[in-house]
């Protein structure tokens, strides 16, 4: 069922058919797939580009290429087709010189104005003249009507930023060249560092900075490519940003088959309200209950379910007041930011309080988002590690890798992920260490299960089978009281899904607990109790 969820349904049917019932409730849990199921196929992206790079059925792994500068084309059609408004003039900065203009050839079709980067950032009079000769061409470029977009081509440097900003920072020149409703696009591959953030928020602080303004980063990834697509978007004037942030989303996802992620959204200053005298005054007694309470009363508990998710690797075991680690700054258990921090503070809820080199203070950290400070000694290929990424313009953080190759004078050639992928050659001092991490089997899982359900629910009649699923494997337990479903993904996922009769989250959690003893390579990163029943029964 890994690849055929559409069965899921016909499964669905059958049952409710040999029941015989005439009301149903139902819901769907997504777990971690598994590895050696052969994938269904997945959109190719750019359309009709790239066959080799698609996950055919019965392929065991994709072989996955990175995305290049030409992948950002059809991105920029997509965004500029969305925020656009009628009879646009478009500015594009393209590179000086002999590089070509990538965001010119993919709005081929739309009317631009091409501004080439003049300033050198060294030369104080070459970039006064750069900055006087695009103030004309901007001014040459309005004679008809104002700029309603400006792209930033990825190969701008950040010194013809710089002159743009000088530029419009005048108000009155400001009002004279920008359209009431404008937008900046800087696209781009999700490299580290891009100068283009610190332009984006003067506009939304300082020259457009009553609201609707908002500067947004999009980033695209797609099951057939490494690495990810960025568009840095800033709008002035438009109160459907929103709405058109959400076409842009869902036009990239059912067309090329692209998965989108917002990080953020800034938004600009909310306009000031006048005093007002409200047409309604509400209390809990206006609003009509009856169809809520008749809900509420028609719910019939017959359960709770536990859905719970373990990964190798976790960070387990105590940590003492004064221990130096690394804190999670994203709240990721294996991937994410990492910033030194020394330990301050126990809880009585298995939580610690850090504080960061920075001196911040963070208070009521999980354990499995606290890593303790080791550094390297002697590392071997393919070893995970955190790696220690100095920033341009933000606090230098650890990011997790993998160790490539082993380099004279106590260096290593690393992978870095980031939000996309890097190799780089660091030294060994900048390498912090993982407890390592050991693979299960489906004999241990088995095991695992059987512990758990002896320990709190046998009766001597409790049937108990495992099945191999791909690289690994799934393992039923049937009570009659309950059942249980643990499933290994081949690799460094658990999952465990316990239902029960008796609503007993305590029990429920020690269940969890005893599964998880027999091995000390597996942490729980998740863990969600629901009600079952009919009515329907909710949260």
């Amino acid at each position: 069922l890994w690849s055929s969820f559409d069965k899921l349904d016909t499964i669905k049917d059958g049952l409710v058919g040999t029941v015989g019932a005439e009301l149903t409730s139902s819901y769907k849990i997504s777990i971690s797939g598994m590895k050696g199921v052969a994938a269904a196929e997945i959109p190719k992206f750019p359309a009709g580009n790239n066959s080799n790079s698609s996950a055919k059925a019965g392929q065991h792994t994709p072989v996955l290429t990175a995305f290049e500068l030409g992948d950002l084309n059809a991105i920029l059609k997509e965004t500029i087709s969305v925020v656009q408004i009628a009879d646009p003039i478009t500015l594009i900065l393209c590179p000086e010189g002999e590089k070509p203009c990538q965001s010119l050839e993919a709005l081929k079709d739309v009317e631009t104005k091409v501004l080439l980067t003049c300033a050198s950032g060294e030369d104080t009079k070459r970039d006064a003249a750069c900055e006087n000769t695009t103030f004309h061409f901007m001014k040459s470029a309005t004679s008809k009507s104002k700029i309603t977009a400006i792209v930033i081509d990825p190969a701008v440097p950040s010194k013809m930023g710089k002159i743009l900003k000088r530029v419009l920072q005048n108000p009155q020149t400001s009002e004279e060249l920008l359209a009431a409703q404008f937008v900046l696009l800087a696209p781009g591959l999700d490299s580290y560092g891009p100068w283009y953030k610190s332009l984006f928020e003067w506009f939304r602080t300082d020259l457009a900075k009553i609201s609707p303004s908002h500067h947004a980063k999009v980033l695209f990834s797609s099951p057939t490519r490494s690495g990810k697509l960025r568009m840095g978007i800033f709008s002035a004037g438009n109160a459907d940003f929103y709405s058109l942030l959400v076409d842009l989303t869902e036009k990239c996802e059912s067309k090329y088959g692209l998965k989108t992620e917002i990080p953020r959204v800034l938004d600009g200053k909310p306009k000031k309200m006048e005093c007002f005298n409200p047409l309604i005054v509400a209390n809990e007694s206006s609003y009509d209950k009856t169809t809520a309470d008749s809900q509420w009363e028609s719910q019939n508990p017959l359960g709770m379910q536990t859905v719970s998710q373990f990964e190798s690797g976790v960070p387990r075991g105590p940590l003492s007041v004064g221990e130096r680690v690394l804190g999670s700054i994203d709240q990721k258990i294996i991937s994410g930011r990492w910033f030194p921090a020394t330990v301050i503070g126990t809880n009585k809820d298995g939580s610690f309080n850090l504080q960061y080199d920075n001196k911040e203070v963070d208070e009521g950290i999980r354990r499995h988002f606290i890593r303790k400070l080791v550094f390297a000694d002697n590392l071997t290929v393919e070893e995970v590690i955190l790696v220690l990424v100095e920033e341009e313009d933000e606090f230098d953080y650890f990011y997790f890798g993998e160790v490539l190759e082993k380099m004279p004078n106590k260096k290593y050639k690393v992978n870095i992920h980031r939000e996309m992928n890097m190799v780089s050659v660091v030294k060994q001092k900048d390498i912090v260490t993982l407890p390592a991490s050991s693979k299960i089997s489906c004999t241990t899982l088995k095991a695992m299960l059987q512990k758990a359900v002896v320990s709190i629910y046998s009766t001597g009649k409790d049937k108990l089978e495992i099945q191999s699923a791909g690289d690994g494997c799934i393992a039923t337990a049937l009570w009659s009281q309950g059942s249980a479903v643990a499933t290994w993904d081949g690799g460094s996922k658990l999952d465990l899904n316990l239902f029960t009769f008796e609503e007993e989250k305590q029990t429920h959690e020690k269940f969890a607990k005893l599964f998880l003893e027999t091995t000390s390579s597996f942490g729980m990163v998740s863990q969600n109790h629901h009600p079952r029943g009919s009515g329907p029964v909710v949260n």
